[in-house]
């Protein structure tokens, strides 16, 4: 399948986003660009030295000295634990404990990802997403894929996909996703390098998800599909209703990114962010 050469991301600062777009939340969505980058939004060095504080405190794992690999997520994946509210809660609160003192001597990518949120949406509230007893979400993730994993292509949408509604977070309109790259895979080419397609969800495309005839599809149909390419420390946000996927990893150095999502409405003047 070729790569569009003309649905392209657009790559700037947030002063350059903000001049070229003045809504680019509503860009993403309506699908006139596959993502916004920003490169170098976090110190390159601070993600090496970030990823050193994680294996030492036994965050991570060498896939040397297992025979399983598995993907591990530093953070409280809303999906993972949903089902059991209680859990999922008593699990957000430590990892917000945990993120305290993580990133002790470094910048914090955490909060750097929702500053840099809010400057691209003046006017809205940014804010981790909380239930009406105030009761918080996880604020992000960091997952690292090892060898053999990745993701299929898929969409990412509380509301229309995973129908949680008994959750705050189902309410808005539109649902994203922000990555911060912490670290690469050690192969070049369509490995560990997210692809995006111009294609929003609706039966017919679940219909193809659902009996893995999506790439077929897109090809049959033409769509449009863009892979990002990332350094440490490059940000880019994207609309995760449109199809998604994350080829396979390979190579012995695992893929790592700091990963949230959030979700807003046109009429609605917060904007809550969670993993």
């Amino acid at each position: 399948m070729t790569v569009s050469q003309n649905w392209q991301p657009f790559e700037g600062n947030v002063q350059q986003i903000r001049q070229r777009f003045s809504s680019p939340l509503m860009v993403l969505a309506e699908g006139q660009v596959p993502a916004l980058v920003i490169r170098e939004a976090y110190s390159p060095s601070h993600c090496k030295s970030l990823i050193n504080r994680f294996y030492q405190q036994g965050l991570l794992y060498d896939p040397h000295q297992t025979t399983h690999l598995h993907r591990v997520d530093i953070g409280t994946s809303f999906g993972t634990h949903r089902a059991d509210k209680e859990k999922f809660f008593t699990h957000a609160e430590q990892t917000r404990a945990l993120f305290n003192s993580l990133f002790q001597g470094y910048d914090n990518p955490v909060e750097i990802m929702y500053q840099t949120l809010a400057q691209l949406v003046v006017g809205k509230e940014v804010k981790t997403a909380h239930e009406a007893n105030g009761k918080l979400y996880g604020p992000a993730i960091f997952r690292t894929y090892y060898a053999g994993l990745g993701h299929g292509p898929h969409y990412d949408s509380v509301a229309k996909r995973t129908k949680a509604f008994d959750y705050q977070i189902s309410r808005f309109e539109y649902q994203f996703a922000g990555v911060l790259c912490f670290q690469n895979s050690d192969q070049d080419g369509e490995n560990g390098e997210p692809f995006l397609y111009n294609c929003p969800w609706t039966p017919n495309v679940q219909e193809k998800l659902n009996n893995q005839q999506f790439s077929h599809y897109a090809y049959e149909q033409g769509i449009d599909r863009v892979q990002i390419d990332l350094a440490p420390g490059d940000l880019y946000f994207f609309f995760s209703e449109n199809i998604h996927e994350l080829p396979s990893i390979t190579g012995n150095q695992p893929r790592i990114v700091l990963a949230i999502f959030f979700a807003m409405s046109r009429d609605d003047n917060e904007i809550y962010v969670w993993s």
